[in-house]
């Protein structure tokens, strides 16, 4: 009996368990219902009844979600900034990429909006970017190059149109009407407020209106006869642009309220003032001040209010005494707030202080594991390249000692030859069999050396020779021509240098004759003041340099480190179809 009751409680417990979190699932769809339709006020009401603690992994990444877009409908662009940080993690955390790309958007074209140089919004904007391009969807690299477009619009109205073009092109991949309209309706901004080509903004921006009008879309619409009337403001149509503002102004718009109403008071403001028409430019200044005071600043003003109204009525009871009584209040009120601001003054400087010491004590132990990292690295270069200078040793030395014995035993076969021309047939022939196979010996022991190890510099030719010599066999095949051009290369390098670069060289034309299909490369090698300067420029395939890990990357993960360990530095540019160029400086000093 105990069993069954136990079992009965617990079917229980798990169905309010789960009643709850459909519960708060539903206030979460509502939340975002809500948004959609810009009732920010409604929304925020529902996020702060929802106990966060009681949410689960996704439901928490969609409440910082939502909650940074009601906070950024609602001019609060610092705190969904941070919220929309929040959401991202947890996001990442659930493997969402989809939501994640979705965040990145939203982040950059919130930062973008604000015009501040400081703010960077294109590192959102390239990861936003490279997720649509990894899954070549249209919907997402639409709305990526729009939001492009709008970044540069600015700065480089050209680039912005080329962008905007990408996105139309995108787009008529996709069903999407609206976003369509939002193309347009930037083009339209661009034509009007940065080109002379005021037409074309009326025609995209009609295109635009349509659509907004079909769905209803308010807050847009709103937009569209605030832009224009700019358009006839800029064209000194002062009278059709106070009544396309006081179109835009008709419109209720939901979302950025405060602000949007701020901007159109004070373009209202500026247009009358053009017209000379004083009164209603003070007027609408009055106004725009009014909305501005008040982002952000409601509950504020109200409590100021209250006191102002408190000490007023005050003042009148009592006005000598009250007035005594205030000064006293305000001398030691700044009193307590003059040490306040000392005290913390003092703390924030020892707080530096300290900081600056253990940041000074970070810094010396980086730079000390550095140094002996670099040092063990030069160390372990050295060691290479001394092992392949013996290397090479014991090949000549293989050289002497075993080819040198083959030839000398069939000079004496020769010579046996030249002194028995009596001998007989029979005899003659055996000889002759064996200064063949003497021959053929020699040649397998002179191709097994030579595939032992290519030649390198020698020390009596230097690094020019040696890698015109290298061009010169490679350029034999006819597959592949190499030319090598020199400047400044008259005097030698240290010896050590001279074969780690010709190592590099190796290593850059066996990338070519493997990956490029190139049939022709120019090895560029200037020698000017402290800097070796290497550019090889093959007419090959191409690749994409981003999408090459450098621990898989055709060998430049070695060339980088072998430049790393001197000092130098490596640039690739590569264009699909048009070949490669590797850039290549190395300090000689």
């Amino acid at each position: 009996m105990k069993t069954r009751i136990s079992h009965i409680i617990l079917i229980a417990a798990s169905f309010l368990l789960a009643a709850f979190c459909y519960s708060q699932s539903g206030q979460l769809k509502h939340v975002d219902s809500l948004l959609q339709a810009r009732e920010t006020g409604q929304a925020f009401e529902i996020l702060q009844l929802i106990d966060t603690l009681k949410l689960k992994k996704a439901q928490k990444a969609k409440y910082y979600f939502l909650l940074a877009n009601a906070r950024e409908l609602n001019n609060q662009t610092d705190k969904s900034f941070k919220n929309w940080l929040i959401a991202k993690k947890k996001y990442l955390e659930l493997d969402s990429l989809h939501k994640v790309a979705l965040i990145n958007l939203q982040i950059a074209q919130s930062l973008n909006s604000l015009r501040d140089s400081s703010l960077k919004p294109q590192p959102f904007m390239d990861e936003y970017l490279k997720y649509a391009e990894n899954y070549n969807d249209p919907a997402l690299l639409a709305s990526a190059y729009m939001q492009l477009g709008k970044i540069f619009i600015n700065s480089e109205p050209q680039k912005t149109i080329g962008f905007f073009n990408k996105a139309l092109i995108e787009n008529l991949k996709t069903d999407d009407v609206l976003l369509n309209a939002k193309i347009h309706h930037n083009l339209g901004v661009l034509y009007g407020e940065h080109t002379q080509h005021k037409d074309s903004a009326f025609y995209h921006y009609e295109i635009a209106l349509e659509e907004y009008k079909k769905q209803q879309l308010t807050d847009y619409i709103s937009y569209i006869h605030n832009n224009k009337a700019s358009i006839h403001k800029q064209l000194k149509q002062y009278d059709s642009a106070v009544y396309y503002y006081k179109l835009a102004d008709s419109i209720s718009a939901k979302e950025f309220a405060k602000e949007n109403k701020r901007f159109l008071y004070q373009n209202l403001s500026g247009t009358y003032e053009l017209q000379e028409d004083f009164g209603n430019a003070l007027k609408y200044l009055k106004l725009q001040n009014a909305y501005r005071d008040s982002i952000n600043q409601d509950e504020q003003n109200k409590a100021i209010l209250e006191l102002q109204t408190k000490y007023e009525t005050e003042k009148k009871e009592n006005e000598n005494l009250k007035l005594r009584q205030h000064k006293t209040r305000l001398w030691v009120a700044l009193g307590a707030l003059f040490l306040i601001l000392l005290l913390a003054y003092l703390a924030y400087r020892n707080l530096q202080h300290k900081k600056k010491i253990t940041d000074k004590e970070h810094e010396v132990q980086r730079e000390k594991l550095e140094s002996s990292l670099k040092e063990q690295e030069l160390a372990g270069l050295d060691a290479m390249i001394e092992g392949q200078e013996k290397e090479r040793q014991r090949i000549a030395n293989d050289l002497h000692d075993n080819l040198g014995s083959l030839l000398a035993t069939l000079k004496l076969h020769f010579q046996n030859l030249k002194l028995k021309k009596d001998r007989l047939k029979v005899e003659e022939d055996k000889l002759l069999q064996q200064t063949d196979d003497l021959i053929d010996e020699a040649y397998q022991q002179v191709r097994r050396i030579a595939h032992a190890k290519n030649a390198g510099v020698k020390a009596n030719e230097g690094l020019l020779p040696a890698v015109k010599n290298f061009a010169s066999k490679v350029s034999a095949s006819k597959k592949l021509v190499i030319q090598v051009e020199d400047h400044g290369m008259e005097e030698r390098l240290e010896n050590s240098l001279e074969i780690t670069i010709f190592r590099i060289i190796q290593e850059l034309i066996t990338n070519v004759i493997k990956h490029a299909r190139a049939k022709e490369v120019i090895i560029h090698i200037t020698h000017h003041g402290d800097v070796i300067n290497l550019m090889l420029e093959d007419d090959g395939e191409g690749f994409v340099p981003d999408r090459i890990k450098l621990r898989e990357g055709m060998g430049i993960h070695s060339i980088q480190r072998r430049v790393e360990h001197l000092g130098g530095t490596v640039d690739i540019e590569s264009v699909l179809g048009k070949g490669t160029t590797v850039i290549i400086n190395i300090p000689v000093s």
